[in-house]
Protein backbone atom coordinates (compact mmCIF):
# COMPACT_ATOMS: atom_id res chain seq x y z
CA UNK A 1 0.00 0.00 0.00
CA UNK A 2 2.75 2.42 1.05
CA UNK A 3 5.01 1.67 -2.30
CA UNK A 4 1.76 2.52 -4.99
CA UNK A 5 1.15 5.33 -2.23
CA UNK A 6 4.59 6.39 -3.06
CA UNK A 7 4.52 5.26 -6.73
CA UNK A 8 1.49 6.86 -7.32
CA UNK A 9 2.54 10.31 -5.86
CA UNK A 10 6.10 10.28 -8.24
CA UNK A 11 3.71 9.93 -11.00
CA UNK A 12 2.10 13.20 -10.07
CA UNK A 13 5.41 15.14 -8.76
CA UNK A 14 5.91 14.33 -12.98
CA UNK A 15 2.85 16.10 -14.12
CA UNK A 16 3.76 18.85 -11.63
CA UNK A 17 7.53 19.50 -13.13
CA UNK A 18 5.61 19.36 -17.09
CA UNK A 19 3.14 21.94 -15.75
CA UNK A 20 5.75 24.37 -13.84
CA UNK A 21 8.21 23.66 -17.31
CA UNK A 22 4.69 25.40 -19.09
CA UNK A 23 5.26 28.39 -16.14
CA UNK A 24 9.14 28.47 -17.55
CA UNK A 25 9.74 28.05 -13.33
CA UNK A 26 11.39 25.91 -11.27
CA UNK A 27 9.52 23.12 -10.25
CA UNK A 28 9.83 22.81 -6.19
CA UNK A 29 8.92 19.83 -4.20
CA UNK A 30 7.22 19.68 -1.10
CA UNK A 31 8.17 17.56 1.49
CA UNK A 32 7.64 13.63 0.28
CA UNK A 33 4.12 12.39 2.51
CA UNK A 34 5.13 9.11 3.42
CA UNK A 35 1.41 8.14 4.24
CA UNK A 36 -2.24 10.02 3.41
CA UNK A 37 -2.69 12.75 5.32
CA UNK A 38 -5.12 14.12 8.01
CA UNK A 39 -4.69 17.85 7.52
CA UNK A 40 -3.72 19.47 4.57
CA UNK A 41 -2.73 23.01 3.96
CA UNK A 42 -2.55 24.84 0.61
CA UNK A 43 -0.57 28.14 0.11
CA UNK A 44 -0.20 30.14 -3.24
CA UNK A 45 3.34 29.37 -5.18
CA UNK A 46 6.93 29.33 -4.08
CA UNK A 47 8.81 32.08 -3.92
CA UNK A 48 12.41 32.06 -5.25
CA UNK A 49 13.67 35.03 -3.82
CA UNK A 50 14.55 34.28 -0.01
CA UNK A 51 16.14 30.61 -0.84
CA UNK A 52 17.96 31.00 -3.99
CA UNK A 53 19.28 34.70 -3.70
CA UNK A 54 20.43 35.38 -7.10
CA UNK A 55 16.61 34.74 -7.96
CA UNK A 56 18.69 32.28 -10.71
CA UNK A 57 17.01 29.02 -12.25
CA UNK A 58 20.28 27.52 -12.23
CA UNK A 59 20.72 28.11 -8.24
CA UNK A 60 17.29 27.20 -7.74
CA UNK A 61 17.29 23.60 -9.29
CA UNK A 62 20.57 23.06 -8.25
CA UNK A 63 19.19 23.60 -4.08
CA UNK A 64 16.72 21.33 -5.56
CA UNK A 65 18.78 18.54 -6.54
CA UNK A 66 20.55 18.73 -3.41
CA UNK A 67 17.42 18.44 -1.68
CA UNK A 68 16.19 21.94 -0.58
CA UNK A 69 12.23 20.98 -0.35
CA UNK A 70 9.71 24.11 -0.07
CA UNK A 71 8.21 25.11 3.61
CA UNK A 72 11.64 24.21 4.82
CA UNK A 73 13.65 27.60 5.57
CA UNK A 74 12.26 30.23 7.33
CA UNK A 75 11.92 30.83 10.92
CA UNK A 76 7.48 30.92 9.50
CA UNK A 77 7.19 28.32 7.59
CA UNK A 78 8.46 26.34 10.85
CA UNK A 79 6.17 28.64 13.59
CA UNK A 80 3.56 26.95 10.94
CA UNK A 81 5.24 23.64 11.28
CA UNK A 82 4.94 23.59 15.58
CA UNK A 83 1.66 25.07 15.74
CA UNK A 84 0.15 21.88 13.44
CA UNK A 85 2.34 19.40 15.58
CA UNK A 86 1.83 20.73 18.52
CA UNK A 87 -2.09 22.34 18.62
CA UNK A 88 -3.66 20.05 15.80
CA UNK A 89 -2.51 17.29 14.56
CA UNK A 90 -2.75 13.95 17.14
CA UNK A 91 -1.23 10.81 17.96
CA UNK A 92 -0.67 9.10 14.44
CA UNK A 93 -2.49 12.02 12.58
CA UNK A 94 0.18 13.68 9.64
CA UNK A 95 -0.58 16.50 8.02
CA UNK A 96 0.68 18.34 3.99
CA UNK A 97 1.79 21.47 3.27
CA UNK A 98 1.55 22.47 -0.80
CA UNK A 99 0.78 25.08 -2.87
CA UNK A 100 -1.85 25.71 -5.69
CA UNK A 101 0.70 25.95 -8.23
CA UNK A 102 4.52 24.58 -8.00
CA UNK A 103 6.47 26.78 -10.04
CA UNK A 104 8.96 28.82 -7.89
CA UNK A 105 9.44 32.61 -9.44
CA UNK A 106 9.77 35.78 -8.18
CA UNK A 107 7.10 37.95 -6.39
CA UNK A 108 6.73 40.14 -9.44
CA UNK A 109 6.50 36.77 -11.62
CA UNK A 110 4.00 35.59 -9.16
CA UNK A 111 1.58 38.36 -9.55
CA UNK A 112 1.34 38.70 -12.96
CA UNK A 113 -1.71 36.41 -14.10
CA UNK A 114 -2.25 34.85 -11.29
CA UNK A 115 -5.84 33.74 -11.52
CA UNK A 116 -5.14 32.43 -14.98
CA UNK A 117 -1.91 30.15 -13.40
CA UNK A 118 -4.18 28.88 -10.46
CA UNK A 119 -6.93 27.83 -12.78
CA UNK A 120 -4.32 25.86 -14.80
CA UNK A 121 -3.02 23.96 -11.89
CA UNK A 122 -6.22 23.64 -10.21
CA UNK A 123 -7.19 19.86 -11.47
CA UNK A 124 -3.63 18.74 -10.60
CA UNK A 125 -4.44 20.25 -6.47
CA UNK A 126 -7.52 18.10 -6.92
CA UNK A 127 -5.32 15.02 -8.21
CA UNK A 128 -2.82 15.79 -4.93
CA UNK A 129 -5.54 15.81 -2.33
CA UNK A 130 -7.59 13.22 -3.43
CA UNK A 131 -3.99 11.08 -3.72
CA UNK A 132 -2.59 12.74 -0.29
CA UNK A 133 -5.42 12.98 1.87
CA UNK A 134 -7.37 10.84 4.12
CA UNK A 135 -11.93 10.39 3.29
CA UNK A 136 -11.70 12.65 5.79
CA UNK A 137 -9.14 15.50 5.41
CA UNK A 138 -9.24 18.27 6.58
CA UNK A 139 -8.51 21.35 4.14
CA UNK A 140 -7.22 24.51 5.20
CA UNK A 141 -6.30 27.51 3.29
CA UNK A 142 -3.38 29.99 4.39
CA UNK A 143 -4.38 33.48 3.06
CA UNK A 144 -6.51 35.39 1.31
CA UNK A 145 -5.50 34.79 -2.32
CA UNK A 146 -5.93 31.05 -2.20
CA UNK A 147 -9.43 31.10 -0.41
CA UNK A 148 -10.32 33.35 -2.56
CA UNK A 149 -9.23 31.13 -5.89
CA UNK A 150 -10.76 27.90 -3.92
CA UNK A 151 -14.18 29.66 -3.37
CA UNK A 152 -14.64 30.80 -6.97
CA UNK A 153 -12.95 27.52 -8.43
CA UNK A 154 -15.62 24.74 -7.37
CA UNK A 155 -13.60 23.83 -4.97
CA UNK A 156 -15.20 20.51 -3.77
CA UNK A 157 -14.30 20.26 -0.45
CA UNK A 158 -14.92 22.58 3.11
CA UNK A 159 -12.32 24.43 4.29
CA UNK A 160 -10.80 26.55 7.04
CA UNK A 161 -9.17 29.62 6.76
CA UNK A 162 -6.14 30.72 8.44
CA UNK A 163 -4.11 34.00 7.51
CA UNK A 164 -0.68 33.88 6.01
CA UNK A 165 2.25 33.54 7.96
CA UNK A 166 4.25 35.78 5.76
CA UNK A 167 6.02 38.59 7.70
CA UNK A 168 4.25 40.85 5.73
CA UNK A 169 1.00 40.22 7.16
CA UNK A 170 1.93 42.13 10.42
CA UNK A 171 -1.33 43.70 10.36
CA UNK A 172 -3.41 40.39 10.29
CA UNK A 173 -1.48 39.63 12.98
CA UNK A 174 -2.65 42.59 15.17
CA UNK A 175 -6.28 41.94 14.01
CA UNK A 176 -5.86 38.40 15.16
CA UNK A 177 -5.64 39.49 18.84
CA UNK A 178 -8.29 41.91 18.96
CA UNK A 179 -10.34 41.18 21.85
CA UNK A 180 -7.72 38.45 22.96
CA UNK A 181 -4.75 41.35 24.48
CA UNK A 182 -5.13 39.83 28.14
CA UNK A 183 -5.11 35.96 26.85
CA UNK A 184 -2.40 36.51 24.52
CA UNK A 185 -0.26 38.52 27.40
CA UNK A 186 -0.55 35.10 29.43
CA UNK A 187 0.10 32.82 26.48
CA UNK A 188 3.40 35.06 25.44
CA UNK A 189 6.68 33.93 26.22
CA UNK A 190 5.53 30.46 26.73
CA UNK A 191 6.77 28.88 23.24
CA UNK A 192 10.16 29.75 22.48
CA UNK A 193 12.77 28.82 20.29
CA UNK A 194 14.26 25.57 20.81
CA UNK A 195 10.17 24.26 20.60
CA UNK A 196 9.99 25.70 17.23
CA UNK A 197 13.82 24.17 16.41
CA UNK A 198 12.72 20.55 17.67
CA UNK A 199 9.92 20.92 14.88
CA UNK A 200 11.89 21.66 12.41
CA UNK A 201 14.36 18.31 13.36
CA UNK A 202 10.90 16.14 13.16
CA UNK A 203 10.09 17.83 9.31
CA UNK A 204 14.00 16.99 8.23
CA UNK A 205 13.71 13.67 9.83
CA UNK A 206 10.42 13.02 7.83
CA UNK A 207 12.13 13.45 4.74
CA UNK A 208 12.83 9.94 3.03
CA UNK A 209 15.98 11.84 0.86
CA UNK A 210 18.52 13.68 3.33
CA UNK A 211 18.71 17.12 2.60
CA UNK A 212 21.86 19.02 2.50
CA UNK A 213 20.46 22.10 4.09
CA UNK A 214 19.36 20.42 7.53
CA UNK A 215 22.27 21.78 9.97
CA UNK A 216 22.76 25.17 7.66
CA UNK A 217 19.10 25.20 7.91
CA UNK A 218 18.68 24.67 11.71
CA UNK A 219 21.84 26.77 12.73
CA UNK A 220 20.00 29.89 10.94
CA UNK A 221 16.82 29.22 12.97
CA UNK A 222 19.00 29.39 16.16
CA UNK A 223 19.99 32.93 15.51
CA UNK A 224 16.15 34.05 14.50
CA UNK A 225 14.32 35.64 17.71
CA UNK A 226 10.63 35.12 18.92
CA UNK A 227 9.44 38.50 18.04
CA UNK A 228 6.49 39.57 19.80
CA UNK A 229 4.78 39.71 16.19
CA UNK A 230 5.71 35.62 15.75
CA UNK A 231 4.46 35.17 19.24
CA UNK A 232 1.20 36.56 17.99
CA UNK A 233 1.04 34.47 14.71
CA UNK A 234 1.82 31.76 17.40
CA UNK A 235 -1.32 32.37 19.43
CA UNK A 236 -3.10 32.88 16.64
CA UNK A 237 -2.85 30.05 15.32
CA UNK A 238 -2.93 27.72 18.31
CA UNK A 239 -6.63 29.36 18.47
CA UNK A 240 -7.72 28.52 14.93
CA UNK A 241 -6.55 24.74 15.22
CA UNK A 242 -7.99 24.00 18.83
CA UNK A 243 -10.71 24.84 17.60
CA UNK A 244 -10.90 22.38 14.42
Amino acid sequence: MENKFSSDYQKLILEMQKLAASDKSVFLPNVEPQKKANFIFICMEPSIGHWARSNSEFEAKKKVDAGFRNFTSSIEDFILHFCVQKYLCQANHTYHFTDISKGAMTTDCANIARASRYKKWHDLLLSEIALVGTPDVKIFSVGGLVAHHLENANFPYTFNRIIHYSSQAGKARLEGIHGQEKYFDKFNGSVTLAHILDAAKEVFDSMPTKSNFRESTLNHLAKSKLTDSRQKLIYIYKRAFESV
